[in-house]
């Protein structure tokens, strides 16, 4: 039990051996590659978008965004070595094409980007942020006008019910609000016993901008 807790306790910030194992669990168990490969799906990528990961983990969605965004870039933000670690294994062949990019860092690190991107996700992080609509609006002032900010959540303590998966989705909604953000949609993905969501939002567009777009 001690054992299964100290990896368990690995997901938020993974180092050292449990680390490296936690890890192997995210990047093998087949509901977190669905909700991963989900989440991108949802994002609609196109050529050339700009997209930022949020807690990129061993890099799963990397991949899949890279071979999407073929004239894009992508830029993976973890606070973990480990996990910077396996990604760059598993990204190895775009980083070196220079579609991918890997930084360390944690939340505090978004604000301080220097490019704008046209997407950002985060898959099963924003249960470790204390302070949603601050980490939210640091998200807003990278994403460009009319942007899209996607978060996915699947709870996983024990006895999870979609009723504790759609409370996370409407506390995220309603930070979301609160920052700046236009809430989009909330998608479900069906598992047993609880499902995944994912809360998407767009930055909004100013005046001029829509009038640019309606041309």
């Amino acid at each position: 039990m001690e054992l299964r807790n100290r990896i368990v306790r690995q997901f938020k910030c993974p180092s050292g051996w449990p680390g490296h194992l936690a890890g192997w669990i995210m990047a093998s168990r087949p509901s977190n590659r669905r909700r991963n490969f989900w989440t991108v799906d949802l994002l609609k990528i196109g050529e050339h978008d700009r997209i930022l990961e949020i807690g990129c983990g061993p890099g799963l969605a990397l991949a899949s965004c890279a071979s999407r965004a073929t004239s894009g870039v992508i830029v993976g933000l973890d606070h973990s070595q480990e996990m910077l670690q396996q990604a760059t294994r598993r990204n190895r062949r775009f980083i070196e094409g220079g579609k991918v990019r890997l930084e360390h860092g944690g939340l505090d690190r978004i604000s301080s980007m220097p490019e704008r991107f046209d997407k950002v996700f985060a898959v099963n992080v924003v249960q470790f942020i204390s302070d949603k609509t601050a980490v939210f609006q640091a998200i807003l002032g990278v994403l460009v006008p009319g942007g899209v900010f996607a978060v996915t959540y699947m709870p996983r303590h024990r006895k999870p019910k979609r009723s504790d998966a759609m409370r996370m989705a409407d506390d995220v909604a309603a930070h979301m609000s609160l920052a700046g953000f236009s809430l989009d949609r909330v998608e479900e993905l069906p598992f047993q016993p609880a499902p995944a969501v994912c809360v998407l939002g767009c930055r909004p567009k100013g005046p001029g901008e829509q009038e640019a777009a309606i041309q």
